[in-house]
């Protein structure tokens, strides 16, 4: 059983969640490339960093929340995803480090990115999935119908979106964008204010 303590923690970190996630992509837009804008880069590192701490706090707090003990399926891809979600959050800032001298040598920033982004691809499956299956299961519940839509339409788009580049039907990574811009700047952040309302029904 959650505890209010806990509620609190869970309701602030999806409202922190939702509002750093759209403010990521409008930073990506204005073009956060490691090489050619540093600065931009490190505050983007930094944001990622702060919001999958968040996103942990939420997958962790969820599980209580909608007692994940009587559904030990969705519990399990919940705690896979706390694991994706910590190993994607330590590597966040690599770029960053690299970039003012404390990555390993013969690597540019680039690459040591996409080193990052390829040792976690996986949390972007698994993660979506647990996002899917709560909204399915507990949208109109505590999870209000709005937030479970939002959580519907993330989870499934970002997992179509990884079906397709693991399955190399698309080869351009730009179309992935207008998805992600439904399922990131949208879907997502519905689904963590819905979380939001979720957690603050047990306060």
């Amino acid at each position: 059983m959650i505890t209010s303590a806990e509620a609190k923690l869970g309701k602030n970190m999806a409202l922190l969640g939702a509002i750093l996630l759209v403010a990521s992509i409008a930073i990506n837009f204005l073009g956060s490339s490691d090489d050619s804008n540093p600065q931009l880069a490190l505050i983007s590192s930094l944001m990622d960093f702060v919001s999958n701490f968040s996103l942990i706090i939420i997958i962790m707090y969820s599980i209580k929340l909608f007692n994940l003990d009587e559904e030990p399926f969705i519990k399990a891809i919940g705690s896979i995803s706390i694991i994706g979600v910590t190993l994607a959050m330590l590597t966040d800032l690599s770029p960053a480090f690299a970039n003012v001298g404390f990555g390993p040598e013969g690597f540019t920033t680039e690459q040591i990115s996409e080193i990052s982004n390829t040792v976690t691809s996986g949390t972007w499956i698994v993660m979506p999935l647990f996002v899917l299956l709560v909204s399915i299961k507990y949208r109109g519940d505590m999870l209000p119908s709005w937030g479970g839509l939002g959580g519907i339409v993330a989870g499934s788009l970002m997992i179509l979106m990884q079906a397709a580049a693991l399955s190399g039907l698309v080869s351009d990574p730009m179309i992935f964008w207008p998805i992600w811009l439904v399922a990131g700047g949208i879907g997502f952040p519905l689904f963590a204010v819905g979380m939001s309302r979720a957690f603050a029904s047990k306060i």
